[in-house]
């Protein structure tokens, strides 16, 4: 069978850890397939596979997880878009080299163009498309409009998206199938869970979670003063003082810390909303700026979780108990008819059209040696 090469994006964590968990479920199906990996995301993230540290998109450059900074943003994807034929030459030599015969992409546009050129096939998965986010800072930063429309003409050239639950605006792929949550989930019992972190068994666990880039504007000593509370987070250094913890490098466990938390506070990302989802943890959610996935996340959050809005202001300033106590005593949404196994649905969908095309490719072989 031939090899797949997955392009993913670097920016935050949710790409690379659905990516993961796709990856897992066409390991599972079938063990013997190579799979190439291609992102700026941590290694750690991925089962085994052959990991490149390299970049095929920008995403949006950030101080940390709520602060945007449109400008660089604008300026890496202009550096990276005159680099682009140099990328798809090197691209299409280790295609070459690999034996490729399938490309995934959650989803640098230009991974799309580089199958193209490669004559293989490519698998988008996603819940939106890099030129939808970037249509919106069009009014202010008017050379993304060029930028866009190259985005576009690469997406258009994919054979197929997968789309999750709740996805933006996706016309630009010819052909669309949906697909459900692609969400981890923990097999832990919620005391094995606290047990793991060395949390306390009783408290109120309250998980702050904003994803690798943190969020620097939290006044610590004023959640120490919340002593009905115990704050977890995930940070580069490992803390403990009264009521409060941050674990290092929680992200490879982070299912089971999100299965040890009484509610979450973040803002919404693919990830961390599926992550709520699946473990049936109610959400306090805050604005991210103007990012355009954002709503639809919001949507999916009101529909398919227990969920609150704490302003940005009330979150920097430390003011969480009376949002805490809101939604703590909030009446819980049904889930029950969230189904959360896309990643094994994607893996099927994938596997299917990579068998067919080796069926094509040995019918051919045949033929021309019938010739």
């Amino acid at each position: 069978m031939s090899a797949i090469l997955y392009y993913i994006s670097g920016h935050g964590y949710g790409h690379a850890v659905r990516s993961s968990l796709v990856i897992e479920a066409l390991k599972q199906a079938a063990p013997k397939l190579d799979i190439h990996v291609k992102t700026t995301a941590p290694e750690w993230l991925f089962p085994p596979v052959t990991y490149s540290r390299v970049a095929l998109d920008v995403g949006v450059v950030q101080n940390d997880s709520l602060s945007m900074d449109l400008a660089a943003t604008l300026e890496a994807c202009q550096r990276l878009h005159h680099r682009a034929p140099a990328i798809m030459a090197e691209e299409l030599n280790y295609i070459s080299r690999n034996k490729i015969g399938l490309i995934i992409g959650d989803i640098p546009p230009l991974c799309f163009a580089i199958a193209k050129r490669a004559t293989i096939p490519a698998v988008a998965i996603t819940n939106f498309t890099w030129d939808f986010i970037y249509r919106a800072y069009i009014k202010q930063y008017p050379a993304f409009l060029s930028l866009v429309a190259d985005m576009e003409q690469s997406y258009s050239q994919a054979t197929l998206a997968l789309t999750l639950p709740y996805s933006c605006e996706l016309d630009v792929f010819p052909r669309r199938e949906k697909i459900p949550w692609i969400a981890r989930v923990s097999p832990l019992t919620k005391a094995a869970a606290r047990r793991k972190f060395a949390l306390p068994r009783f408290a109120v666990i309250v998980l702050l979670s904003f994803g690798g880039l943190g969020l620097k504007q939290l006044r610590w000593e004023e959640l120490q003063r919340q002593s009905d509370y115990y704050f977890v987070a995930s940070g580069e250094v490992m803390r403990r003082d009264r009521n409060l913890r941050i674990i290092p490098a929680a992200q490879k466990g982070y299912a089971d810390l999100i299965r040890a938390a009484d509610v979450i506070i973040t803002k919404p990302g693919y990830g961390i909303v599926a992550d709520a989802i699946a473990h049936r943890v109610p959400v306090l959610y805050t604005d991210r700026g103007e990012f355009a996935e954002h709503p639809k996340l919001v949507e999916a959050l009101k529909e398919c979780a227990t969920a609150g809005f704490i302003p940005q202001a009330d979150l920097f300033a430390g003011t969480l108990a009376p949002h805490l106590s809101r939604i703590l005593n909030q009446a819980p949404r049904n889930q029950s008819g969230v189904m959360l196994n896309g990643a094994a649905v994607a893996a099927e969908k994938i596997l299917y059209l990579l068998e067919n095309l080796e069926s094509s490719r040995r019918s051919n072989l045949s033929e021309l040696t019938r010739t």
